[in-house]
């Protein structure tokens, strides 16, 4: 059981660690807004996770992934939000840089908002039931008792929300904050374009 444990944190991590849509909205609301933002993203995405796991531990993965109407539903709803999310990003406008950065970016979206977004960033992407799923098939006995699968699901929970959290007080620091300043347009613009490609790349993506 225990190299089972450690098994799942490292793919869990590595799977977290990958650049993909929920490390891009993580990155955006930390820089565009606050490092609150992308905590509360953090713990969205997270709890998303909890639903993928859930799910697969009860063996509706297998029926999700193998449904080709099911698959295309999650995947366009997916995709829209995404580019959705794009969107809202091009559109930011900058703040006011001769306010000091660290206030400037306070409140902009409240924690409820960020939470959402990384939640339904999380949930509606059929790439994490696909990852999910491997894990459950390849790695994770469904058949093993209770208590132990609950204990899988809080180590890949903590997992997801300590990597993410890490990453927002990282690019929250004042020194990065400060770094990035000048550049904030940008960034918001960049990050706008990766997650209308990241939906893009959806809308194509097979089971």
């Amino acid at each position: 059981m225990l190299h089972q444990f450690f098994s799942i944190g490292i793919i869990v991590l590595l799977g977290a660690m990958l650049p993909g849509p929920d490390f891009a909205v993580v990155v955006k609301n930390t820089l565009l807004y606050s490092r609150r933002s992308g905590v509360f993203t953090a713990l969205g995405i997270a709890s998303a996770a909890l639903i993928h796991i859930t799910y697969c531990s009860l063996g509706l993965a297998i029926v999700i992934s193998k449904s080709e109407l099911t698959f295309t539903i999650i995947k366009c709803i997916g995709a829209i939000y995404l580019i959705y999310l794009g969107i809202l990003s091009l559109l930011a406008k900058e703040s006011d840089s001769r306010i000091d950065p660290l206030k400037r970016r306070k409140n902009k979206i409240s924690a409820l908002t960020a939470f959402k977004q990384g939640f339904l960033c999380n949930l509606l992407n059929p790439k994490a039931t696909l990852f999910f799923l491997a894990l459950f098939t390849l790695i994770i006995d469904t058949h093993i008792p209770a208590w132990n699968m609950i204990l899988y699901a809080i180590e890949m929970f903590l997992i997801i929300i300590v990597w993410f959290s890490c990453l927002a007080f990282i690019l929250s620091h004042p020194k990065i904050t400060r770094l990035l300043e000048k550049s904030e347009k940008y960034i918001s613009k960049i990050l706008g374009v990766f997650l209308i490609g990241f939906g893009m790349a959806l809308v194509f993506a097979k089971r």
